[in-house]
């Protein structure tokens, strides 16, 4: 989930269409971001995702999203990634188009979130490019991140985080348990991110001081930085942590 220009944006485009299901009212809009054209995807009035078009259609759009890309940077040897939350498959469209080597599982609660990213973002291409989904590169899977993880004896190199209903992040996942279990599906030095809204400074500062607690309780290493430098420290914005299993 972004927040760059929430508030501001002026010329939110035309909508496209509009869905809804019990996680809510889903808008598909074609506007701008940051000037340049692209395709954006809201949920409650919360923009959660977003893809450029055409050759670009594999590019990262939000600053959060590019954050990510520290967790390659960190282990450029990660193989297996396993992200929460899918909305319009923005970061699992950019691992699989340019890491030819790099397989990612994602688990995403609600179906109609996998066929909006299939019929508007650009999910579909990353089958007829490069057999995604058939070499099984990318498997989606329908359901809650704490059921998967109790589960699954799978083990990943990096974990991503970025499962949100609206722009409230998932409470299961985000508590000691859940951390826990993260912890637990992690290969030796693997790397978990996730994507926490927040401020630095003031009252809205709290989510940010409980999940640095929550994480250290579980992890050796953990640090953040701000994914969006330009943003006051006041200010509501995306935060990435990236914490480390020894």
């Amino acid at each position: 989930m972004d927040l760059f220009n929430r508030s501001r944006n002026k010329k939110p485009g035309k909508v496209l269409c509009t869905f809804h299901s019990e996680y809510g009212e889903f808008v598909i809009r074609n506007g701008l971001y940051r000037g340049v054209p692209a395709r954006l995807y809201e949920v409650n009035g919360t923009r959660e995702s977003a893809t450029f078009f055409d050759e670009n259609k594999y590019e990262l759009v939000f600053d959060y999203a590019r954050a990510f890309c520290r967790l390659i940077d960190m282990a450029p040897g990660a193989e297996k990634f396993l992200m929460f939350g899918g909305a319009g498959f923005q970061f699992p469209k950019y691992l699989i188009g340019h890491y030819p080597y790099k397989k990612m599982d994602v688990v995403e609660i609600n179906p109609l979130a996998v066929d909006i990213a299939r019929k508007y973002f650009y999910l579909n291409d990353l089958e007829k490019d490069f057999q995604a989904e058939s070499t099984g590169r990318l498997r989606i899977f329908i359901g809650d991140g704490m059921n998967y993880l109790a589960q699954t004896d799978e083990k990943y190199d990096c974990i991503i985080n970025d499962a949100y209903h609206s722009d409230i992040p998932d409470k299961g996942l985000t508590s000691p348990k859940g951390i826990s279990l993260i912890k637990d599906h992690l290969n030796p030095g693997g790397l978990y991110g996730f994507n926490l809204i927040t401020s630095l400074k003031g009252e809205g500062s709290m989510p940010l001081f409980l999940t640095e607690r929550n994480l250290k309780y579980q992890f050796d290493d953990v640090h953040y930085f701000r994914c969006s430098p330009d943003v006051r420290l006041e200010s509501t914005q995306n935060i990435l942590f990236i914490s480390k299993q020894c």
